[in-house]
């Protein structure tokens, strides 16, 4: 009964996502095509050993496109079901990593609610990329990819 309810949360979240990104306001900066492209996402667990046979875990979310020729830099969007953020990250490395579940348990029980934490994000949060021109410009935004889902090559 929680996976119905996890699955179907996490589809109205991605519908939200989507929504939000496709009522953004224009953007008066100049921009050219195409868009930052090959988004691929992929999850990583870090356990470390406590003492009494607990252990201390992340799994952390990580973002990488293709270069893109000319960027100086990229900029990454949050985008939640209430619009995109008005902050803006900007990085001049080709991949992005977010800490999207955690947790201290015991060992036997392995990554505990690990999979309804990343339910969870992944129904709130996504991110797009776009790459930094010389001259004030800027590529078209990547299509959002959710938070803590992987993925293999997001083609537009």
């Amino acid at each position: 009964m929680i996976d119905a309810r996890v699955k179907f949360a996490a589809a109205v979240g991605i519908l939200l996502l989507f929504t939000a990104a496709c009522d953004m306001k224009a953007e008066k900066q100049a921009t050219v095509s195409p868009p930052v492209q090959n988004l691929t996402a992929t999850l990583e667990d870090e356990i470390h050993d406590l003492p009494n046979g607990e252990i201390k875990w992340s799994t952390y979310w990580r973002l990488c496109w293709d270069n893109y020729a000319g960027a100086t830099e990229y900029e990454l969007q949050p985008l939640t079901s209430e619009g995109a953020s008005d902050k803006l990250r900007r990085q001049s490395e080709r991949c992005f990593r977010l800490e999207v579940a955690a947790g201290q348990n015991p060992r036997t029980e392995g990554l505990r609610d690990r999979e309804l934490q990343l339910a969870m994000r992944s129904s709130q949060l996504a991110y797009r990329v776009r790459a930094v021109l010389a001259g004030g410009k800027f590529s078209e935004w990547s299509k959002p990819l959710s938070v803590a889902r992987p993925a293999d090559n997001e083609r537009p």
